[in-house]
């Protein structure tokens, strides 16, 4: 039986996926790959996973496909529990639009950013936080909270 956390990193940038899971793996965690929201949701079929790191752009022309990815996520009650880690290079490219899962979160049902490029320290906290949170605050989506 395995118990170590299974995380799915939905991501196309490979060089970033092989570093990220390196790091993820040397910290005991299991790890699924899918290089695109449709590959992503394919694994999500197959596997339980406890945690979802998520790219916001997909492919050469940097399609936004991780938002509307998270927002089908939480429409589905099967996936709407799992939490989300949103990688995103916008804050470093366009420093005045800062995304945040408290401002945007309406929008964007996601749990967490971290930015690009992606540190060690900073990824490690975040996943832990998450998975101790064992549930996404945005399970409810697209009602809030009371």
């Amino acid at each position: 039986m395995n118990n170590k956390p299974k995380i799915l990193i939905i991501e196309d940038d490979a060089d970033l996926v092989a570093a990220i899971r390196i790091q993820l793996e040397k910290k005991g965690y299991d790890i699924a790959v899918a290089y695109n929201p449709e590959e992503g949701k394919e694994k999500l079929n197959q596997e339980e996973v406890d945690l979802i790191i998520l790219d916001v752009m997909f492919g050469s022309k940097g399609e936004p496909k991780g938002f509307d990815f998270a927002q089908k996520m939480r429409y589905n009650k099967q996936f709407s529990g799992i939490p989300i880690l949103m990688l995103t290079a916008v804050n470093a490219q366009k420093p005045h639009f800062k995304f945040s899962p408290e401002t945007d979160g309406e929008y964007l049902p996601v749990d967490s950013f971290l930015d690009k490029p992606v540190q060690s320290e900073e990824l490690f906290r975040k996943v832990e936080s998450l998975l101790q949170q064992k549930t996404s605050k945005w399970q409810n989506y697209p009602h809030k909270e009371e």
